[in-house]
């Protein structure tokens, strides 16, 4: 394996005059670098990136922490950023959090010991006092995906999650229903917090009530969508519509009421939160709140690059939610079926 000093002696230059045209951190003559570059490219040479990264504290490196690996959401998140991570001409490398705290911390450690030159963070365990604390303690920036912290505005690339649950629920409300059932999302996580603030609000400005009985929490998990609905039928607190914290638990949910002989949605409605490629093709096709996961995996991976390299951020950090009118609503404006206590449900208890 040919070494610097190989490159070197073919270009008739020193050790130094190499690593400055590897590096690119000093000024050298044209013919010089010709040279140069000639010989690395007869000889086959490829700088080693350990030894470049010490040279230029740079490691041209993005690291990336996601809840999981899987699933469509992080999916879309991971390659989408990491598109315009090579677009920018560097690379990306992605570790999961696992949900924990713990394994949060431990792979922010091991990106950090890879000397990344930014991390880019999608974490639901840590506190955003956590998370000011990382920033204070380490010279490599921070961008915050999908999460706003007020102490570290500038690095967080977001969405309003309670415009996102007050529209879903008020799209309910203009078909014409009065009784909104809410499965969240885990209310430690801020996003499930936002979205349930959200469906509350849209609530409170149409005069209706804000019925705890018709509130379950649940994991984002499409079985736990399912055992949601299984919750709520047990508590014979009647609902005509159902406002799901993200898209999976809304399949999960639809499938329960189905197995109850409920059809969604002749006698439910069901909307969803994400907008995921499966929530055009299910049947019926998914009323839900588009977020533009994709999108801001590329300002992340952007605004990641910019901070990194010291530059003025460009990066488009503030998302607004979009509803997505689908198959799984229809207006009830004349329908009896918008009535609480309709027949269908009282049999089904």
């Amino acid at each position: 394996m040919p070494t610097i000093r190989d490159v070197s002696r073919l270009a008739n230059v020193s050790v130094a005059t190499v690593s400055r045209v590897i590096n690119a951190n000093q000024p050298v003559s044209a013919d010089t670098k010709a040279r140069v570059v000639a010989a690395m490219a007869e000889l086959g040479y490829q700088p080693n990136s350990n030894a470049k990264a010490l040279a230029t504290n740079r490691s041209d490196i993005l690291g990336m922490v996601l809840g999981d690996l899987g699933g469509p959401f992080f999916g879309d998140l991971m390659a989408q950023a990491e598109e315009e991570t090579r677009r920018l001409k560097r690379h990306l490398l992605v570790t999961a959090g696992g949900h924990s705290r713990d394994i949060e911390l431990e792979a922010i450690d091991f990106l950090l010991r890879r000397q990344v030159d930014a991390l880019m963070l999608h974490v639901d365990s840590l506190t955003d006092a956590d998370l000011y604390e990382l920033s204070t303690k380490t010279d490599t920036p921070i961008v915050l995906i999908n999460r706003y912290v007020p102490d570290l505005h500038a690095h967080c690339i977001h969405v309003n999650n309670e415009v996102g649950g007050e529209l879903i629920t008020r799209h309910l409300i203009e078909q014409g229903h009065e009784a909104i059932a809410c499965i969240t999302g885990p209310l430690y996580k801020g996003d499930s917090r936002g979205r349930l603030q959200g469906y509350r609000r849209a609530l409170e400005q149409a005069g209706l009530p804000y019925v705890e009985q018709r509130v379950v929490e649940s994991d984002y998990m499409e079985a736990g969508g399912s055992e949601a609905i299984e919750r709520l039928l047990s508590r014979k607190t009647p609902f005509t519509a159902v406002v799901c914290g993200n898209d999976l638990m809304a399949f999960g949910a639809i499938r329960s009421l189905r197995l109850h002989g409920f059809s969604v949605p002749q006698d439910i409605d069901v909307t969803g939160y994400d907008d995921i490629v499966l929530s055009s093709y299910v049947e019926p096709s998914l009323t839900t709140i588009h977020v533009p996961i994709g999108a801001m995996g590329v300002q992340a991976a952007r605004l990641a690059v910019q901070l990194a390299t010291g530059q003025r951020p460009t990066a488009q950090q503030a998302f607004e939610p979009q509803l997505v009118v689908r198959g799984s609503t229809r207006s009830r404006s004349s329908d009896q079926s918008s009535q609480p206590m309709h027949s269908k449900f009282v049999q089904q208890q």
